[in-house]
């Protein structure tokens, strides 16, 4: 809760103040003119105090008018009070409910201790599981697939910047699958951390597949390896049966004499990859009467099987940071090959995707951008302080430059609400807005659609409607263009925030992926967005649909009928969004998934079918022994408090008893136009009106 005490206020104009008394000159004379001398005052000389009133109400109200024509604005001062604000961090994920705790306690049990929070503090409430988002206690659900403390840990923070953040409340069961070790984030916190403790801590007899470690990618004809690992507690003496198949067809057996009760070991697999499309690899182990947890005895994962990398090219005339950053985060993608070239350029259609960047100085390079899209090679532009703007109007492109007199531009990345062509999650959204700024030319761009653009230029606090980063699909070749360099500044800030390069590589991998697409000799095209979702995860399929003539068709209706491993078979139909076509997926089980689509387009039947994958909740049931030594670990790092989940009762007198925990009062200064408040309308307003039923009274027209 904030509030505002105000301690004072002034009017201020752009002009002298001496015009004040012109305006008051205005109210004199436009008084003047109605009444002196006029025939309403012969009228109204019974009433002396009306011959007053009346001038008085319009000099008022002239004189008003007048100065409002001025601008005036009003200034005020005050305190901002901000209450601390409490947030409670609720893990959302599977294994919470695993624990003999259901969500309707753990709601009840938030509940009260908000409820008791809010005497004194703001609180909000966050949940995580894969992603942190702000929600209430009553709409968790515990069905993540995974459990990402430390990114929970870090949105927080980021959420309450310069704001009166004065302690996190963290509910987990201290198992973490997925992110870095919360601990290292809890030693930058500058507010306590409590925690409170889910789950039993006690060891139980159980055998499981702790992890595989694997490529998601694999070529037709080759090998690709793994490595399990296996874990055991409490079987020593035990003999367990490995079991793998692959694609359904075992591929190894293997014997294993549990040795001690703590026990661990690993087994290096070699597979051949022999089939195209998704390989269903999958790891069984031996099941004991004994083992409390029993799911995690087996584990499946995907291996999509390929033809070959698509080759991408890096174009310039001389080295710079982007080209360095550019390859190795295509290459993070196992499906593509990145090089760079700074001479010798050769066109020829082995390209999936040129990369050109700080193009268009001279006609040289022209020449060779209009053979590689005679050649059918899509390209992306980047574009620097080497960018000559006719030579790149004269170009084929539809999109076209018209420079200004300014020279290069810091243009800061704001995310397009109007893009279509693949989903940017929001997650990367937030941390695209923190990233620095690109070296831009100054000027407008025409020939593209507001569907294109990725990315807008921001240039100081002004968001403006020029693309930073557009995407185009030009007579069924693609183009891109991003307008500006200092991709390379994207990755370290990307670092910076997440420990990661997930997000700036999530980006330019789906910019890559969607320009790396040759001649499309397909009339229906109907892709995934993905190969591989997490249950619980939306599935997004999108569609494309041509003529003879190769235009793109809209308003058709595309059928697609979804089969699942069981050979199941679900209806669907997919929706038009401008010429593209979506299908939203959702609450699909695990397993892999084959899809076909269909259409008639005159009088012609089309068809394409593809495959994607929904990887199972193994993350979450691999281990279901809390850790409270990590959670007593983050409370002590960041001077908080550890309690377990049945004494959470007394947290909140803890956390109240606080003293540290004050509210925050700063100081406020606003600026507002005068003639923007409503009060002063009515004042004026009423002032007319009270004139006139005076005149009415007194007997005046």
């Amino acid at each position: 809760m904030i509030i505002i005490a105000l301690v004072n206020w002034n009017i201020s104009i752009a002009y002298p103040w001496w015009f004040v008394l012109l305006c008051l000159l205005v109210g004199v004379l436009y008084a003047s003119l109605l009444y002196y001398k006029s025939k309403d005052a012969e009228r109204f000389s019974d009433y002396r105090w009306v011959q007053i009133v009346l001038p008085f109400l319009r000099f008022v109200l002239g004189s008003a008018l007048a100065f409002l024509l001025l601008g005036p604005m009003l200034k005020y001062a005050g305190f901002q009070t901000q209450k601390p604000i409490v947030a409670l961090l609720i893990d959302d994920s599977k294994s919470i409910t695993e624990k003999d705790l259901t969500t309707a306690e753990i709601a009840e049990s938030m509940g009260v201790l908000t409820e008791e929070l809010e005497q004194k503090f703001e609180v909000n409430t966050v949940g995580y599981s894969d992603v942190s988002k702000f929600t209430t206690a009553n709409q968790f659900t515990h069905q993540g697939s995974e459990t990402n403390m430390s990114q929970a840990l870090r949105y927080v923070r980021e959420q309450y910047v310069n704001q009166n953040l004065g302690a996190i409340v963290l509910l987990s069961d201290g198992i973490y699958n997925a992110g870095s070790n919360p601990r290292f984030i809890a030693q930058d916190y500058k507010v306590p951390i409590y925690t409170i403790g889910v789950g039993d801590t006690t060891v139980y007899a159980d055998l499981k597949v702790n992890n595989v470690t694997h490529n998601s990618l694999a070529y037709l004809g080759n090998e690709f390896p793994f490595r399990v690992e296996i874990k055991a507690d409490k079987l020593k003496g035990k003999q367990v049966n490995m079991q793998i198949l692959l694609n359904g067809n075992t591929l190894e057996q293997k014997s294993i004499v549990i040795s001690k009760d703590a026990f661990f070991t690993e087994v290096d697999v070699i597979a051949k990859a022999a089939k195209l499309g998704q390989n269903k690899v999958e790891i069984r182990l031996s099941t004991f009467d004994n083992e409390k947890n029993k799911s995690n005895n087996v584990r499946t994962f995907y291996v999509d099987v390929i033809d070959g990398k698509k080759k991408v090219a890096l174009w310039a005339s001389a080295p710079h940071p982007d080209l360095g950053m550019l390859r190795t985060t295509i290459n993070s993608n196992e499906n593509y090959e990145a090089n760079i070239f700074l001479s010798g350029f050769e066109v020829n259609g082995d390209y999936d995707l040129v990369v050109l960047h700080n193009w268009f100085a001279t006609q040289a390079q022209l020449n060779l951008y209009e053979k590689l899209r005679v050649s059918g090679v899509p390209t992306l532009v980047i574009a620097g302080n080497q960018f000559n703007a006719r030579i790149f109007n004269a170009g084929s492109q539809e999109t076209k430059f018209v420079g200004g007199a300014k020279g290069l531009v810091q243009a800061l990345p704001v995310v397009s609400g109007e893009f279509e062509y693949f989903d940017i999650d929001a997650s990367v959204v937030q941390t695209i807005k923190k990233w620095p700024p690109l070296r831009a030319p100054f000027g407008k761009y025409k020939g593209y659609a507001p569907s294109d653009v990725v990315l807008y230029q921001q240039i100081g606090s002004v968001t403006t409607q020029e693309p930073l980063m557009l995407l185009a699909n030009e007579g069924n070749l693609r183009f891109g263009l991003i307008a500006g360099t200092g991709l390379w500044q994207w990755r370290m800030a990307d670092y910076e925030q997440n420990q990661s390069h997930d997000n700036v590589n999530e980006l330019i991998n789906n910019v890559v992926q969607y320009l790396a697409v040759k001649e499309q000799k397909k009339l229906l095209n109907v892709y995934s967005s993905a190969k591989q979702y997490g249950v619980g995860e939306r599935v997004t399929l999108l569609g494309e649909l041509y003529n003879q003539s190769l235009d793109a068709i809209s308003g058709q209706e595309i059928n697609i009928n979804l089969r699942d491993a069981a050979g199941k078979v679900y209806k669907h139909t997919m929706t038009a969004s401008g010429d593209q076509y979506r299908l939203q997926l959702n609450n699909l089980e695990a397993g892999a998934y084959q899809y076909t689509a269909t259409t008639t387009v005159g009088g012609a039947k089309l068809k394409d079918n593809s495959y994607f994958t929904v990887l199972g909740q193994q993350k979450e049931l691999t281990n279901l022994t809390a850790d409270f030594d990590l959670l007593r670990n983050i409370a002590q790092t960041a001077g908080g408090a550890f309690t377990p989940f049945t004494d959470v009762d007394a947290l909140g007198e803890k956390i109240v008893a606080n003293s540290d925990l004050k509210s925050l009062i700063t100081e406020e200064n606003k600026l507002d136009d005068l003639i923007k408040m409503k009060w002063l309308f009515w004042l004026l307003f009423g002032l007319l009106g009270l004139e006139w039923f005076v005149r009415k009274w007194a007997g005046g027209y």
